[in-house]
């Protein structure tokens, strides 16, 4: 039978040195740039989303200093895949099809003098170019959104914008309608006498 995980007083798990240290396994491995399904692998967490749940704790356990290198090492990961990312968007890949590169007509080969070129039976020679395959450029997109987005996050971009939140009160109601009726009294030339 396995061992009970404590509860605490109020009836949540506590925390044992022994959790506490593989969390802090957790948090290591990523460190390392393992994601989180291979450490829920290598550690046996029940899923990927506990191993990130125990990479966090650890994180949150730590002094404000290792928790700032932690972050700045994330940091620094997320640049270089970020940097890897948008070298493959830049690149021009080709399309392929059963292991053979795309290649589309784009017409006839021309002589110097403009004139079509003929092969030796006598018929024109065609000319096609490699067709370029778009999905990896796309996909190197999606991933580079995926990273700014992290990023902002450990920066704090995304950070909720502050509102004031005024409460106005039945007494602040009758007291602005009793200024307006106020000033309308002083505007009615009915009570002046004039016309």
């Amino acid at each position: 039978m396995a061992a009970r995980t404590p509860r605490g007083n109020n009836g949540k798990f506590t925390r044992t040195a022994e959790s506490r240290k593989r969390d802090y396994q957790a948090a290591e491995l990523h460190g390392q740039g393992r994601t989180y399904q291979k450490i829920a692998d290598e550690l046996g967490f029940a899923s990927r989303s506990h191993a990130r749940e125990a990479v966090m704790r650890a994180y949150a356990d730590m002094p404000t200093e290792e928790a700032k290198q932690a972050r700045q090492a994330d940091l620094e990961r997320i640049d270089r895949l970020i940097e890897q990312a948008w070298e493959v968007m830049l690149t021009p890949h080709l399309a392929h099809n059963n292991g053979k590169v795309v290649r589309q007509f784009v017409g006839f080969e021309l002589r110097a003098d403009g004139t079509e070129a003929l092969d030796a039976d006598g018929k024109r020679i065609p000319v096609f170019a490699d067709v370029l395959d778009d999905g990896p450029r796309l996909a190197a997109v999606v991933a580079i959104k995926g990273l700014l987005e992290r990023r902002a996050k450990i920066f704090g971009y995304d950070a909720p914008a502050k509102s004031r939140i005024e409460v106005i009160t039945a007494d602040m109601i009758e007291s602005q309608i009793a200024e307006l009726e106020s000033q309308l009294a002083r505007n009615d030339p009915a009570d002046t006498g004039t016309a």
